[in-house]
């Protein structure tokens, strides 16, 4: 028998992904992230209070995969270390020293509340400007003056151990003092209608949420907490980079200490953070907590009226982010549009929710599928939305891709679409500006493009700088949206008016087009949520369940769907599960399964064989 046993060999495999993984969180306010963050960095697996499987009865395969996810995580649990957003918004606001901060916060909010909060502080914590002082002094001696970044691991041993250790130090400081303000600040009201620095026409009570809202904008948008119209693009990243830097000092002790580096980065709210992450670490999975509407706000409703709830989702859940918003914002609708995995936290009873069961047996499910990749197989369910995600990437829409998949009741795909023009018609992305002013390409573009005067010159004057020179573009071929144009024109804003079918609507044609068998009873997957014509067709076409990604954010739900008789209604699903680039990876088997338990098991046998000898 060899040295190194084949079990060993095995556990090498996985070793490397269960000694290191990133989870960010991402979720409406009230969906759960905060609970999942907590059931994450728990440590003891058999503390959690999650149900053991059933192993007799009416079982079926889903409760056949989680017995296999709940005997795997219990042998392989490791708590994750919780990093916050708000404490690396918060890293940011230490730079400044005490005096320097409320000056600060006169600034963002104005000079009353900032006396309020600096008043009731202190009131309750006498210590605090020693304390808040210390970090600073501490944060200060990290931060290299040239890039304004955390210290990079150079120059001796001793020294990359000495900054990697007091930068754990000051994380696990952060969450403490950044508690302490915000317990003081949540309850000073603040109408941002009538204050100073970036306001909107809402207003918002809590005045830490606003304000650290704010800062974080200010950070992706020019790199400093304090107020500046300058846009560079350059610093969309601030907050992502210094996670990073404190992910890499959490990682550095562990590594000494020979012990895995779990994190999960809560709450990640801005799609670019995100991507700055899946680009960096294979190990990263983006986590989007759904949780159905009525149930979130229920939950909000506890400590938020409907008008402040109303003004968080605006801030939160953009309809439209335009111009430097777009990079700098909260946008999770974004966020949750590139989630790796996305998880259910549902509110049967909302007022004693807090035991989270189905959150906490979907985070042992994910949890032990990431660290071992290919442990079961994926859902009917999964299945039939990852080919709806695979179709979006056929859109050739500027604005949007979705993709759409129609089943029978049985999960079998009868039809896919995505939001594209008529076949036979070229979709947006490849009819170019340059080619309708040179007049190449003719067939691209329709009668009224050509004919329409209003039309023209409305083109005309928004891209006239191509006709000189295209370096602008970098290198890119220009397309144009022709609703946007047509809107402009004509003054109407109606959805009609896009030269695209919905994905919905292009799957439910596929059907008639090609002599297709009827639908009734079946079912819709979409990667958004259907609108309120492709609503409309679903009912009529006897659709039965419709799983869906994007909350419902029109009438589409409350008045074409939930209307009629029950048995006539499809029965709307939030969807859970793996999609997208996780899909392949975590389905994927490292190691044949046959083979690797004929490898555990020869271990056993040889230990057998072992015994009988002595």
């Amino acid at each position: 028998m060899s040295e190194i046993r084949s079990a060993k060999a095995i556990n090498t495999i996985y070793d490397e992904r269960e000694k290191f993984i990133i989870i960010g969180l991402t979720g409406r306010t009230g969906s759960g992230c905060t609970e999942l963050s907590k059931i994450l960095a728990h440590g003891n697996f058999t503390d959690l209070g999650i149900p053991e499987p059933h192993y007799t009865g009416d079982i079926g395969s889903g409760d056949r995969k989680y017995r296999i996810s709940y005997e795997y995580a219990k042998k392989h649990w490791k708590p994750f270390k919780r990093i916050s957003m708000t404490d690396i918004i918060f890293s940011f606001l230490l730079e400044a020293d005490y005096d320097k901060l409320f000056a600060l916060f006169e600034e963002m909010l104005d000079e009353k509340t900032a006396k309020d909060i600096k008043d009731k502080l202190e009131r309750s914590n006498s210590n605090i400007r020693a304390l808040y002082t210390d970090l600073h002094q501490k944060i200060l001696s990290c931060i290299d003056d040239n890039t304004g970044s955390l210290i990079r691991y150079s120059g001796s041993a001793d020294d990359i151990d000495s900054y990697a250790s007091l930068e754990n130090e000051i994380l696990d400081s952060i969450g403490e003092i950044q508690s302490m303000f915000r317990n003081t600040m949540k309850s000073i009201t603040y109408d941002y209608t009538t204050g100073k620095g970036e306001n909107t026409e809402t207003h918002f009570a809590n005045s830490f949420t606003y304000s650290l809202q704010r800062f974080g904008n200010r950070l992706r948008h020019h790199g400093s907490i304090e107020y500046s119209d300058e846009f560079t693009g350059r610093h969309m990243f601030a907050l992502a980079r210094r996670a990073n830097e404190f992910i890499k000092a959490v990682r550095h002790v562990n590594n000494k200490q020979g012990a895995p580096t779990l994190i999960c980065l809560d709450a990640i709210r801005n799609p670019y953070e995100a991507t700055y992450f899946q680009d960096r670490y294979s190990a990263f999975f983006l986590v989007a907590v759904h949780t159905d509407d009525h149930d979130r706000r229920k939950r909000l409703m506890e400590f938020n009226n409907n008008e402040q709830i109303n003004d968080m989702d605006e801030i939160e859940y953009p309809k439209k982010a335009k111009g430097t918003a777009i990079f700098t914002n909260q946008n999770i609708g974004a966020c949750c549009q590139i989630a790796d995995i996305y998880l259910y936290n549902p509110g049967d009873n909302v007022k004693n929710d807090a035991t989270k069961v189905t959150l906490k047996k979907l985070a042992v499910k994910y949890v032990s599928l990431i660290m071992h990749p290919g442990l079961f197989t994926p859902t009917s369910v999964e299945r039939c939305m990852q080919a709806a995600y695979n179709a979006k990437l056929s859109s050739g829409c500027l604005s949007r891709q979705v993709g759409a998949v129609i089943t029978d009741e049985n999960y079998s795909i009868k039809a896919i679409g995505w939001n594209s023009t008529a076949d036979g018609q070229p979709p947006c992305n490849l009819r170019f500006v340059t080619d309708y002013f040179s007049h190449s390409d003719t067939d691209s573009f329709s009668e009224y493009e050509w004919e329409d005067e209003n039309f023209m010159a409305e083109l005309n004057n928004r891209y006239s700088k191509l006709k000189t020179s295209r370096e602008c573009l970098n290198g890119r071929m220009c397309s144009y949206c022709f609703k946007d144009i047509y809107s402009k024109v004509t003054g109407e804003k109606n959805q009609v008016h896009t030269r695209s079918l919905h994905a919905e609507e292009n799957a439910f044609l596929q059907i008639s087009k090609y002599g297709g068998e009827g639908i009734k009873g079946g079912k819709l997957f979409t990667s958004a949520s259907s609108c309120v014509l492709c609503s409309k067709k679903a009912y009529q076409l006897g659709i039965r369940d419709i799983y869906y990604i994007d909350p419902y954010t029109d009438i589409a739900m409350s008045h074409i769907i939930r209307i009629g008789k029950n048995d006539a209604r499809p029965s709307l699903h939030l969807f859970y599960g793996v999609v997208g680039r996780a899909y392949t990876y975590l389905f994927t088997q490292r190691i044949a399964i046959k083979d690797e338990l004929e490898c555990l098991m020869r271990d056993i046998s040889e230990d057998d064989k072992k015994e009988d000898i002595q």
